[in-house]
């Protein structure tokens, strides 16, 4: 049996669980450019707590969003688990600060639920669904719901920055 064959049935690993505070969460892969360690940030006013500002992402300007202030936890330190996800979205990366990455599952294997509405917020979250994944459930986030608040931001505003950068 070739190496092909071998791996062909099983199903492909399109979700990738990370932690936010006590909850887990999971993005799709496909959405995913990269998973890297935190970065400077420049801070800009700004209405939202949520959005932190913005950081030099490979030669690109990225707004960063912290997904504990936008499900209204409190901030917290920074530790070697921490790390930003670059979600791809339809008009420029953005970056979501998680408390840990932790592993890929395929969506295949679980039965998807529906979330109920919980409270005037739940749109913001961009919470689409649930799976449950190794005897906890985890909620599917929608990365375009995600990077909302960085479309918000006028992209003329970026290129008088790159002098602030270190």
């Amino acid at each position: 049996m070739s190496i092909d064959r071998a791996y062909s049935g099983a199903p492909a690993k399109d979700l990738i669980r990370v932690e936010v505070g006590s909850v887990l969460y999971a993005l799709q892969v496909s959405r995913i450019r990269e998973i890297v360690n935190p970065l400077p940030i420049v801070e800009l006013p700004r209405d939202r707590d949520f959005v932190l500002g913005v950081a030099d992402y490979r030669e690109e300007v990225v707004v960063v969003i912290d997904l504990r202030s936008l499900f209204g936890l409190p901030r917290r330190e920074l530790d070697r688990r921490t790390k930003w996800i670059i979600l791809e979205s339809s008009h420029r990366p953005v970056g979501v600060v998680v408390d840990a990455v932790l592993d890929v599952f395929s969506s295949s294997e679980q039965q998807e639920r529906d979330v109920p509405v919980l409270d005037e917020r739940h749109r913001e979250r961009g919470i689409t669904s649930a799976y449950k994944h190794a005897d906890r459930l985890v909620f599917l986030l929608n990365a375009d719901r995600l990077a909302e608040p960085a479309m918000e931001l006028d992209p003329g505003e970026f290129s008088m920055m790159q002098s602030e950068f270190p």
